[in-house]
């Protein structure tokens, strides 16, 4: 006889998390689940479809062939799931505003907006939870568009584009600018504004190639036929500034979210180029509805009318 079953959406977003993350530890890190539950999830589906769905291989898993079909074939269900209790939600406006946030930013985002943008919205908006992960703006924006994150707040330098796919929506919040910040004995410290040519021969500290800061800093010699000698390599800015205070380097460091300066620090406009970045908050179309999102958003942007040009 023909058994019908029905396929439990907690569970289909349990293997597609699985299926991203590729291993059942990776899907209960993402989701907040313990890997017990994970497993427990998975096998529930497998006894509603009535057959395996994953293979261990070594210390992870693969899906089997119907496995794969059920993730291909389930997402734009999970999506059409995701866009309808979005417009639920936002269906009465008078309703509190609740609900979790999982926002990816980069760093200076976090400390210069997001942090105390969600410190107002914890008395504003109790009902609202915002985790935050911070990650380098390429890597945010495939967390968004993976289902990993919700939203994502993300920058740019000058023309160098991001890769935003069409399932996203993106909206600017303003523009943030960097300077040089050199040791204040350096000849350029009294300096009003400096251009890049007049910096070829320093030192430099720079993030890893790959990143955002260091894509603008070798992009902003270009129009000069030259490329910046770096010297040293640093993720943090933190890290950077005390490089420049002990006078072994120079860096190029942006103002949002910028911390006090030691008074071995000197900050020098760069004019040529004019190194400037385009702040982003960036959400899947389907989430567009969700009044969280839009609290969220409007949040950030009301901080980014202080904080940005």
């Amino acid at each position: 006889m023909y058994r019908r079953y029905m396929i439990d959406p907690t569970s289909l977003v349990t293997l597609v998390a699985v299926d991203r993350t590729g291993s059942v530890v990776g899907a209960a890190a993402e989701l907040g689940f313990t890997p017990s539950a994970v497993s427990q999830q998975v096998k529930r589906l497998e006894r509603q479809v009535g057959a395996p769905l994953l293979d261990r291989v070594g210390r992870g898993v693969m899906l089997t062939e119907l496995g794969r079909r059920l993730v291909v074939e389930g997402r734009p269900i999970l999506d059409g799931l995701e866009r309808l209790e979005a417009g639920l939600r936002a269906a009465d406006p008078g309703a509190p505003v609740v609900g979790r946030v999982r926002l990816a930013a980069f760093s200076t985002g976090i400390c210069g907006l997001v942090a105390p943008t969600l410190r107002d919205l914890v008395g504003s908006t109790p009902g609202l939870r915002v985790d935050i992960v911070e990650v380098d703006p390429h890597d945010a924006i495939d967390l968004v568009a993976r289902g990993s994150a919700d939203a994502a707040l993300v920058h740019n330098w000058g023309e160098l584009s991001l890769p935003f796919p069409e399932h996203v929506e993106v909206v600017g919040l303003g523009r943030d600018m960097a300077d040089v910040l050199v040791h204040r004995e350096h000849p350029m410290a009294q300096r009003r504004s400096v251009g890049a040519a007049e910096l070829a021969d320093d030192t430099w500290v720079c993030a890893p190639p790959g990143s955002v800061c260091h894509a603008w800093l070798t992009h902003m010699f270009d129009g000069h036929g030259s490329q910046p000698r770096i010297g040293h390599w640093a993720t943090e800015f933190g890290t950077q500034i005390r490089l420049v205070a002990e006078d072994l380097a120079i860096a190029l460091v942006p103002r949002l979210g910028r911390e006090h300066l030691p008074p071995e620090v000197v900050a020098v406009p760069v004019t040529d180029p004019r190194p400037t970045r385009r702040v982003m908050m960036t959400w899947r179309r389907s989430m567009a509805p969700s009044p969280a999102i839009q609290t969220l958003r409007l949040a950030l942007a009301e901080r980014a009318a202080d904080a940005l040009l």
